[in-house]
């Protein structure tokens, strides 16, 4: 008797975490926190012995609750593809000084991401291994760079765990892989299950249109972007219409390409992001003097955070505000109540006691790297299991009866806390 319990990323979009209790292994599936809430939430604890975490990638939101167990503990092999690693790592560690400096409750510490990273075990696409009896298999998931879906086959079924994918290919890396083999229960992402994605060139040549309207009135172009992926992706666009003027990029975002680009092999071509690095020539900023001295011509800045909630992105806002010929242009969605949202909505930036009339150009474009609505219901009736649990989305009871009405699957969207008896 399998049984299948969900901790968090139920009815809601963040603190993924569920539960695969095989009779024999006890296997975690994501540990994330709900990001941009205060205070930051966190999954269902988990009071039992873990024989294995599957991450699936390192976004917060699957992955920040990980030293909690770790702090409890709770010690068991992380599973991840090895560039999630680094990425992870380097997101917790961000985590961690922010909650602190915020004030927030301590619920682990510096050691306890030592402790998750000694136990992290990194694992290739199509390669299986063991966690007692069950057998993992990880796929791509095509959402950012070494994202992985999981196969856990356990007592004669098939459970696939993919949240979160992506089946386009994106100008970074592949679309999900869909060679997959037959499943029984499927557990799938629902983000965007009522919307639909723009098209993604027609989004490109407008963006460079609002940077290149910028350059031509002596402006700066502000690229806020998320770290992981969306920065790589901006500058893989930046390269193909060769902006002429001067590239930089400040904050995780710097973090988060070196790293990206340490892996060739995950990129949709070969080693494509060092090369266009290399070709726009881009400069990393890491000081407030690089910064105010970057800010006295014209060029393009590519940076963190993406929702505006913090980083590199707050000091050059706080100087360019009221610039009318600058430009800041947002590159995913934003969370309502973030600072990004509230600028869209208000006009006003604000950031702890800082509230400004922003005067520049504030465009907005989807370079969205989840499955898109259409994509979402084709996922399923390609994969065609016996039932469907619908998390990680803002609408996921709407979805399941989608796909109950009109694909007649046994599709539910489970409440958190909520366990299952699966076979």
């Amino acid at each position: 008797m399998i049984k299948l319990s969900f901790l968090g990323g139920c009815r809601e979009v963040g603190k993924s975490a569920a539960l695969v209790d095989t009779g024999g292994e006890k296997i975690v599936l994501d540990h994330g926190i709900k990001i941009n809430v205060k205070p930051t939430d966190y999954p269902i604890p988990i009071n039992t012995k873990i024989n294995g975490l599957l991450l699936s990638h390192a976004h917060l939101d699957h992955s920040g609750a990980l030293p909690i167990l770790f702090s409890r503990g709770r010690n068991c092999p992380v599973y991840g593809s090895e560039v999630t690693k680094p990425l992870t790592k380097m997101l917790l560690i961000d985590s961690h000084k922010i909650a602190r400096y915020e004030g927030e409750e301590e619920r682990y510490s510096k050691r306890d991401i030592k402790k998750t990273m000694k136990a992290y075990k990194p694992v290739k696409y199509r390669k299986t291994f063991r966690i007692g009896n069950a057998k993992i298999t990880p796929f791509d998931a095509g959402h950012v760079s070494g994202s992985a879906m999981y196969l856990i086959e356990t007592q004669g079924k098939r459970i696939l765990y993919a949240c979160d994918f992506n089946l386009s290919d994106t100008r970074l890396i592949k679309g999900a892989d869909l060679d997959l083999p037959e499943i029984n229960y499927l557990i799938t992402e629902s983000t965007y299950a009522q919307r639909e994605h723009p098209d993604r060139q027609r989004e490109e040549k407008n963006m460079m249109d609002a940077v290149e309207e910028t350059l031509v009135n002596d402006g700066i172009a502000l690229i806020s972007c998320f770290a992981i992926a969306r920065t790589q992706e901006v500058l893989l666009v930046l390269d193909e219409y060769e902006p002429k003027t001067k590239i930089y990029i400040d904050g995780m975002a710097s973090k988060a390409t070196r790293i990206i680009n340490e892996y060739p092999e995950l990129q949709r071509e070969y080693n494509q992001l060092d090369k266009a690095l290399q070709r726009l020539e881009v400069q990393t900023i890491s000081n407030p003097q690089k910064r105010k001295k970057i800010m006295k011509k014209p060029c393009i800045i590519v940076t963190t955070s993406g929702m505006l909630t913090g980083g590199p992105v707050a000091h050059y806002l706080e100087k360019l505000y009221d610039k009318e010929n600058c430009s800041l242009i947002l590159t995913g969605f934003q969370v309502p109540g973030t600072e990004g949202a509230i600028l869209l909505e208000t006009g006003h930036y604000i950031h702890g006691d800082t509230d400004l009339t922003v005067k520049m150009n504030v465009r907005k474009f989807d370079f969205s790297s989840h499955a898109s609505r259409s994509e979402l219901f084709k996922f399923a009736k390609l994969v065609n299991p016996e039932k469907i649990f619908c998390v990680h989305g803002d609408n996921t009871e709407g979805f399941a009866q989608e796909l109950k009405e009109d694909y007649g699957f046994d599709a539910v969207a489970p409440a958190n806390e909520k366990t299952f008896t699966l076979g």
